[in-house]
């Protein structure tokens, strides 16, 4: 169904059309009329076509002038405006051919009057076939044109005068009806490119409208991250703290191990939407290097073996020779996760992690006689909080987060992930890597020489966070390693008090959102420029957004999200401490 937005439009293009070969058309009716006009003059008074010629010539003449007031302001007359002036011209000119060739065919023997007919049946042809854009100006035409010959013929009387009458009859029929054809033909084409456009352009707006949902859920997934880092954090430096009191009895020892629980699965909750929402905001740098497979699997296998074993299950690495090109980070995120869904969903039987190479490059599979998955369920796997067989959401059986962030890495590395389950059979996870061109190793991260690992006690360290149940929170943890501490919530509070103090800092622990006008990363940058630039500082924060990666990136701060346990906040201090020019991100 043509809407009227849509009709008013395809007029518009019709007469777009229609102009854009009118002037040919238009002086050639003139020229053509001229030659008859030469052939039978002298067999035909002046007064039977001087005035048509004149006439025509005159309309010629306004025709040419509205097709070029039209090229230069379309928008002069609406489209059914031109329409109908159009038709008017049309229709005048018809009038002028055949008035004109009534009158001249009186005057005629039968070879010259069959000749004048030829010529304008030729004529009404060619405009019902170029102008047929424009259906109600052909007509007129033809019907001007065609007619009072027509009529004259049947009046003439002998059978052969009566036989061109009917044929002329009946090309008048034809001609209109192929005109009506073709401009149905070209109103549907219209339409449906105009139906195109508008899907082309919803298409496009729904895509906006995605990308603005998108936007808006890792705004509100950063801000609520956030929000809910910060108590979670203090809360598991609380515990931590607590777990070290001698005096807690038995039964609130079993309280507070269910409360650590309860922390680390909300901590690995929020940890997993952290990875996702920097997958998504192309927040990681990726750094593509050579190295070698077997050195991941030895790692793998040597964190995941007694988890395998715990649940009875023969946990095998194929040994591999081959060298990857991969963000070895992500490709180990990556396995990582698959072999962790593996042994979460294999009651018992194996799990074999090896290789194939295939065209090139390098599948790295994972096998599992696990419970296998459904071939509706398939599609549906790589989805958010999305899990096989845990339909009551135990959090024992995992978040549903793993294998979303195994496709989000694998896109963003450009790594075809595959999958092959069969239920009650088990699942085989692949992932294809492109293999290094030259077998040339980079140093692995572990093989350089040991450092020394800082010591903290004596240090003094300044720690800047907004949050006052954090700063009582590290300022207890802190003093616990032995350190000397001065907590602040801003960046001019916290310089006061080392002024006061007058002593060297050693370390700097910055939240990033502060009281003030100044950020960490601002308020890191200038301590140092007091203490000194080469000043140990960590970026301590649960702030989640690509924009604050980046800056910490560009300022060479290595960033701790929160929350996190005390072994991982002391692992990252001493790492600032031995490296203070770190570039890349911790956490």
């Amino acid at each position: 169904m043509i809407t009227q937005n849509e009709r008013k439009a395809i007029e518009t293009e019709m007469v777009k059309a229609f102009f854009h070969n009118a002037s040919d058309l238009n002086l050639a009716g003139a020229l053509v009329f001229t030659l008859l006009v030469y052939v039978v003059h002298e067999a035909t008074p002046w007064w039977t076509w001087a005035p048509a010629a004149f006439i025509l010539y005159l309309i010629t003449f306004f025709r040419a002038l509205e097709i070029r007031r039209y090229q230069r302001t379309p928008e002069y007359r609406k489209s059914r405006r031109w329409i109908t002036v159009q038709a008017a011209y049309s229709g005048l000119a018809g009038v002028c051919w055949g008035v004109a060739s009534l009158a001249m065919l009186i005057h005629l023997p039968i070879l010259l009057q069959m000749f004048v007919l030829t010529v304008v049946t030729v004529v009404a042809a060619t405009t019902a076939s170029e102008d047929i854009l424009l259906v109600l100006p052909p007509r007129a035409f033809i019907l001007a044109c065609i007619g009072p010959p027509t009529l004259w013929l049947f009046t003439v009387g002998d059978p052969m005068h009566l036989v061109l009458a009917v044929m002329l009859l009946a090309f008048i029929a034809v001609a209109i009806s192929l005109g009506n054809k073709k401009g149905r033909i070209f109103n549907e084409a219209q339409h449906l490119r105009f139906q195109n456009e508008f899907l082309a352009n919803e298409l496009s707006r729904q895509h906006e409208l995605l990308e603005g949902a998108s936007r808006a859920k890792s705004r509100f997934l950063a801000a609520a991250s956030h929000d809910l880092r910060q108590p979670l954090a203090a809360l598991m430096i609380f515990l931590e703290q607590l777990e070290f009191e001698r005096q807690l009895s038995p039964s609130g020892k079993d309280v507070l191990e269910h409360a650590q629980q309860a922390t680390t699965s909300l901590c690995s909750l929020l940890d997993g939407l952290l990875d996702i929402s920097r997958l998504d905001g192309h927040a990681i740098r990726l750094k593509i290097r050579s190295f070698s497979i077997q050195n991941i699997f030895n790692e793998l296998e040597e964190e995941f073996r007694p988890l395998a074993e715990q649940k009875g299950i023969r946990l095998k690495f194929s040994p591999c020779s081959a060298v990857i090109e991969s963000d070895i980070i992500l490709a180990v995120q990556i396995l990582r996760n698959l072999i962790s869904n593996a042994i979460r969903y294999t009651p018992s039987g194996r799990i074999l992690v090896g290789c194939r190479h295939r065209r090139g490059k390098l599948s790295i599979e994972v096998h599992d006689t696990g419970i296998g998955i459904a071939e509706d369920q398939l599609s549906r796997i790589f989805d958010e909080f999305y899990q096989v067989d845990n339909p009551e959401r135990d959090r024992q059986q995992g978040l549903g987060l793993g294998l979303s962030i195994v496709d989000r890495a694998a896109r963003l590395l450009g790594h075809p992930v595959s999958l092959a389950s069969s239920p009650g059979k088990g699942s085989t996870f692949a992932i294809t890597v492109p293999l290094a061109k030259a077998a040339i190793l980079e140093e692995e991260p572990g093989t350089a020489p040991s450092r020394e690992v800082p010591d903290l006690s004596g240090r003094l360290i300044a720690v800047i966070e907004n949050e006052g149940s954090i700063r009582v929170g590290m300022q207890n943890l802190l003093q616990s390693w032995g350190c000397k501490v001065v907590v602040a919530d801003s960046a001019a509070n916290m310089i006061k008090q080392l002024e006061a103090k007058g002593e060297p800092v050693g370390m700097i622990i910055s939240d990033f959102g502060l009281k003030g006008t100044l950020n960490g990363v601002d308020a890191i940058a200038v301590i140092r420029q007091r203490w000194g630039a080469e000043l140990p500082a960590l970026l301590f924060t649960g702030n989640i957004s690509k924009e604050t990666y980046a800056l910490a990136r560009n300022a060479g701060l290595p960033i701790l999200y929160k929350p996190a346990k005390a072994e991982a906040l002391r692992e990252a201090l001493t790492a600032a401490i031995a490296n203070p020019t770190l570039q890349e991100a911790h956490g």
